[in-house]
């Protein structure tokens, strides 16, 4: 349970492109999608790194949630 949430979390992430393009907001989803149109690789890697960091301190979060929550886990 513990990692479909931090999953789920994680797929907020990805689906907020939609959001900021329906409401008009800036945001990283916009900002990767209007730089990668622009061709600016090195902003488009930069957040793409930033959404990777994400998952992977989310993945981090429920290993360590789960010594927290299940002792005997390894």
């Amino acid at each position: 349970l513990i990692t479909v949430i931090a999953l789920t979390y994680a797929s907020l992430l990805e689906g907020s492109l939609l959001t900021e393009i329906v409401f008009s907001w800036p945001g990283l989803g916009r900002y990767i999608t209007d730089d990668l149109l622009a061709a600016d690789m090195n902003a488009v890697l930069g957040g793409t790194i930033v959404v990777g960091l994400v998952f992977i301190l989310l993945n981090l979060n429920s290993e360590l949630l789960y010594k927290v929550f299940d002792p005997t886990a390894k």
